[in-house]
């Protein structure tokens, strides 16, 4: 997971993720290199089906046990060799965007620093509801630009904030949980997640 913009829902993104591969019964790592530690602060408030580590100490689990899935939650705006290192070594890298239109542009600016060839899908987070053009806008947008955006966006749901204070994945929180899980689950439907899960 990376983005060149903060709050675009980087963290949840890779959380759910994570939530997603362990629900498939495999054993999940994800790694917080995000100085913020928003994902670890997750962890620690309650259960997880999955363990997060930092930066420092996932060596050190991963010479203990092993791990089907690394989810790599990325700093914000990270640099030519951070994305370089990421692009080498990773099967699926995930660029997040949001609707917005600021977002979009960093988003363009991350793209043209990958280095030549690289494969990534693009993830459009935080999207209105139906009622609002926002969404279909931007994928319209992202289409039109020749980046591969996958076709199940994620909404923008109050209950992501309810799932971090209380540090669970978001379809244990009662109400809303299972709508905002079916992004989810229709995202591990699409091409190249299902590969992946299969």
């Amino acid at each position: 997971m990376t983005a060149f913009k903060g709050g675009v829902g980087k963290t949840t993104s890779a959380i759910c993720l994570s939530c997603l591969f362990a629900q498939s019964g495999y054993k999940v790592l994800l790694i917080d290199y995000d100085p913020n530690r928003s994902a670890s602060v997750w962890g620690s408030r309650g259960s997880l089906p999955f363990q997060v580590a930092t930066e420092n100490t996932a060596n050190r689990l991963m010479a203990k046990e092993k791990f089907d899935f690394i989810v790599i939650d990325t700093p914000a705006r990270p640099t030519s060799a951070e994305i370089k290192e990421l692009v080498d070594g990773c099967d699926l890298l995930l660029a997040i965007t949001t609707p917005a239109a600021l977002s979009i542009s960093a988003l363009n600016i991350m793209v043209q620093s990958f280095p030549p060839k690289t494969k990534y899908h693009v993830l459009l987070t935080v999207v209105p509801p139906s009622s609002e053009p926002d969404g279909e806008i931007a994928f319209h947008t992202l289409r039109e630009q020749g980046l591969p955006v996958l076709e199940q966006g994620i909404q923008r749901l109050k209950v992501y904030e309810h799932a971090s204070a209380e540090g669970k994945p978001v379809y244990e929180i009662k109400r809303g949980g299972k709508k905002a899980w079916e992004d989810w689950k229709e995202l591990a439907k699409l091409q190249p997640i299902k590969d992946l899960l299969t």
